[in-house]
């Protein structure tokens, strides 16, 4: 039986980010401890229609399936989907490859025009990232290691991996969400700004 939960694995949290702000200590600023809004809001949508061009920016790729997938099938249940060792490895080296694409993404075009503007893709959203590719990073090192020698598969070595930075991944792809609503960004940007920004 394993120690090592579903819900463990997807409760938001951001006690494992290293902050870049706080001198290397665990835990950084989160959400509840944004710096100062500017004190320009844009105003209220007037429409549908202007409601939909600023909701556009929260809407976001889900990972959460993926990631309770592979959780829920690492405790070797993936054999009664008729996977082996190493297939189950490649369904999560595809996670990771599409994660790493989308952060790739984001890090590249997307986090530095919103930094421009908006401090928590400066420093609280980059720092997630960066945590969240070490737990990517050593999940991938355990799907090659497990392809190469399928008997040393260990469902909990697996699972504590998960448990390492799924709490953060959920609380980041909430933290993204909420940065990128409508009425937050309405403090930093127009609506014609919005709508030329890269999503």
């Amino acid at each position: 039986m394993s120690t090592y939960t579903l819900e463990q694995a997807i409760k938001p949290s951001r006690a494992s980010v290293v902050s870049i702000q706080s001198g290397g200590k665990k835990g950084g600023k989160g959400r509840e401890e944004e710096e100062e809004l500017p004190d320009y809001i844009s105003p209220e949508p007037k429409n549908a229609a202007e409601r939909r061009d600023w909701e556009r920016m929260s809407s976001r790729m889900e990972v959460r399936h993926s990631f309770r997938q592979l959780f829920e099938l690492s405790d070797g249940s993936f054999n009664e989907r008729g996977m082996t060792v190493r297939d189950f490895m490649r369904l999560a080296e595809d996670f990771l490859t599409h994660l790493e694409f989308h952060h790739g993404i984001e890090e590249q075009h997307i986090f530095p025009v919103l930094a421009k503007r908006m401090p928590q893709f400066r420093v609280n959203h980059q720092e997630e990232h960066d945590t969240i590719h070490k737990g990517m990073h050593e999940l991938r090192w355990l799907a090659k290691r497990f392809k190469l020698d399928p008997s040393s598969y260990s469902p909990e070595e697996f699972r504590k991996n998960l448990s390492s930075w799924g709490p953060l991944l959920f609380y980041h792809l909430d933290a993204e969400v909420a940065s990128l609503k409508p009425d937050v960004l309405r403090r930093y940007w127009t609506l014609q700004e919005a709508k030329h920004l890269p999503m």
